[in-house]
């Protein structure tokens, strides 16, 4: 039996090698094209979903309370702003309605029965405007039924939000586990070349798994809302054309953000101005000097003092929140006792809780501990976490501040023992305009708590919360010692 020569065992191996090869690039074309097009779908129908939910509930909520006010003060100007509100609301339950934008049969209905509702809700809606009730009673009725449908289409819009989140949650882990799957076959395709004595696969090898390694990296990136960061890698194959494709569409994110908070900046601080002086306007009224007011006027006038005062905390808050996210805000450290901290923020906020009938008490370090830190900042994060814990807190309970030392931190802890926060909004509430449903109706965004993690962070410190249903919460914050 006659052996095979070099040449024949070197034909051998370099097919074998050529067939690892032609097998890891198919592979890898197949792995890029499905990339490629689950990005297409993560961008073009799941964060579309995102999007157009996430206004949908803004404008739901905001039709809610201009409706309301509308009613009360009955002025023509609430009514441009309900139909406004309309023909939003209606383009985006349209666009849901496309078949391109439900996953399934079960979000059809879901759909068709919110449009459905919606229609009722618009119909009812204009025969009330048509008829306004006369009295309080009715008023109220009004309210309370049309508060009704409109958190009926809040859940569903919610659903539908949640189930876009979902779905870009688990395409991102499908891009994670399809990374790993390469990288498994690069090795096994090493192994074989290495077997056979080549040095080509792995030069192919490294190539690969680090251009993929990169590319996961800026997965990540994205997937956390890191739009700034950009994939390293400037080839021409086809993870290139997928790294460009990420690229390109992290800028195009990033402007859609950086669009939205330097809308939010711009309308905050054109707003400021003509509210601060509709506010002294309605503070002149109060006083009387542009003659006496009756009950009814004086009534009125206080609707409106009350309106101004939480749009300009709301633009107060917006405003910090752009500067905070600018960096802009640059913190003005100096040394501070934290126990003095604490007691000055005590003495300020017991006027307030005293008023809503809650005690504040505070248990302070047995050793003093001075800290660099923007005394302002920390007052402000002090003020947010214990205002809201009083507000949730029924009358005649108490709000419990806490300072301890704890691994060489400096952890101030907030507990009230009210209605509490559902577990599976503990994760959220640290988000931008997140509400739990607990608190809708209250006042505020949903920025305080944002406002806070980030002061939080720009100290070095954490931020987080325990809670429980019907027993209260816990807000805990720490602080790094700095000297």
């Amino acid at each position: 039996m006659t052996k095979r020569g070099l040449f024949e065992k070197l034909i051998i191996a370099y097919a074998v090698f050529i067939v690892v090869l032609l097998g890891l690039t198919v592979a890898l074309i197949y792995v890029s094209s499905r990339i490629s097009s689950i990005t297409s779908d993560v961008y073009l129908v799941d964060f579309r979903k995102k999007e157009i939910t996430d206004t949908l509930i803004e404008d739901l909520i905001s039709l809610e309370e201009t409706g309301k006010q509308f009613f009360l003060l009955r002025k023509e100007s609430y009514r441009a702003l309900i139909d406004e509100k309309e023909r939003d609301i209606f383009r985006a339950w349209e666009h849901l309605c496309l078949d391109s934008f439900c996953y399934d049969e079960q979000e059809e209905k879901v759909v068709d029965q919110g449009f459905k509702i919606w229609q009722g809700f618009v119909e009812r809606f204009h025969s009330q405007i048509d008829d306004l009730p006369g009295n309080t009673i009715d008023i109220e009725l009004v309210f309370r039924d049309n508060s009704q449908d409109l958190d009926t289409l809040v859940g569903l819009a919610r659903y539908i939000n949640g189930r876009a989140v979902k779905s870009l949650d688990g395409k991102i882990i499908f891009l994670k586990g399809l990374g790993d799957q390469v990288k498994a076959f690069t090795w096994w395709a090493l192994g074989l070349a290495i077997s056979i004595g080549l040095v080509v696969p792995l030069i192919i090898y490294r190539s690969i798994t680090q251009d993929l390694a990169t590319i996961r990296t800026g997965i990540k990136h994205i997937a956390q809302g890191d739009f700034s960061y950009k994939i390293p890698l400037h080839t021409k194959d086809e993870l290139g054309m997928l790294a460009e494709s990420f690229n390109n569409m992290a800028i195009r994110l990033k402007e859609l953000d950086d669009m939205k908070s330097e809308f939010v900046s711009i309308v905050s601080h054109e707003l400021r101005t003509p509210l601060t002086s509709m506010k002294e306007a309605a503070n002149l009224l109060m006083e009387g000097v542009g003659g006496a007011l009756d009950n009814k006027q004086e009534r009125l006038v206080t609707i409106m003092q009350q309106g101004i005062n939480r749009l300009l905390l709301t633009i107060t808050e917006l405003m910090e929140m752009s500067k905070l996210e600018s960096g802009l805000v640059q913190l003005q450290r100096e040394t501070h006792e934290i126990n003095d901290i604490v007691s000055l923020f005590i003495s300020e906020i017991k006027p307030y809780a005293d008023t809503s009938g809650i005690l504040v008490q505070a248990s302070y370090l047995a050793r003093g501990c001075a800290m660099s830190i923007d005394k302002n900042k920390i007052l402000q994060v002090l003020t947010n976490l214990t205002h809201n814990a009083i507000k949730y807190s029924h009358e005649g309970s108490q709000v419990d501040v806490r300072i301890k030392d704890q691994n060489g931190d400096i952890v101030v802890e907030i507990e009230d023992y009210g209605k509490g926060i559902p577990q599976e909004d503990i994760p959220l509430i640290f988000e931008k305009f997140y509400q739990s449903k607990t608190t809708r109706g209250h006042s505020g965004i949903g920025l305080g708590l944002a406002i806070s993690r980030s002061i939080v962070k720009a100290h070095g410190g954490q931020i987080y919360a325990k809670s429980s249903l019907g027993k209260g919460s816990v807000f805990t914050f720490s602080l790094p010692v700095v000297h």
